[in-house]
């Protein structure tokens, strides 16, 4: 059976019904590692989100939507570099444009 990857009319949702996005803060209940979602799969029927920290996929229903602040604060106890929210979410909206028209910075910005 085909299965469409295309998650355009999907709703993910979290462990508490959250709708998660590309972007959303958020902290897997297993292990308490917090991040930003990088990308959203549907893969074989289950739900996945990818981790900015950590790079791996995560069971949409193992993950919480958190306040953006509780990520950085994670990151600062343990070391790790704390970039700005807006940062993030810029790199989030590139990829995700990326992703959707073929683009990259160089044809945004006329190079």
């Amino acid at each position: 059976m085909a299965f469409d990857q295309n998650t355009d009319n999907i709703i993910f949702l979290d462990c508490k019904g959250n709708t998660l996005r590309i972007g959303s803060p958020v902290r897997y209940t297993g292990t308490g590692t917090t991040g930003f979602i990088t990308d959203l799969i549907m893969e074989e029927c289950e739900m996945w989100a990818r981790l900015d920290t950590t790079g791996l996929n995560y069971h949409t229903s193992t993950l919480v939507v958190i306040e953006p602040e509780g990520v950085n604060k994670i990151k600062e106890k343990y070391g790790k570099p704390d970039p700005a929210v807006h940062e993030i979410i810029e790199e989030m909206n590139r990829k995700l444009l990326s992703d959707v028209t073929g683009a990259d910075d160089r044809n945004i910005i006329g190079h």
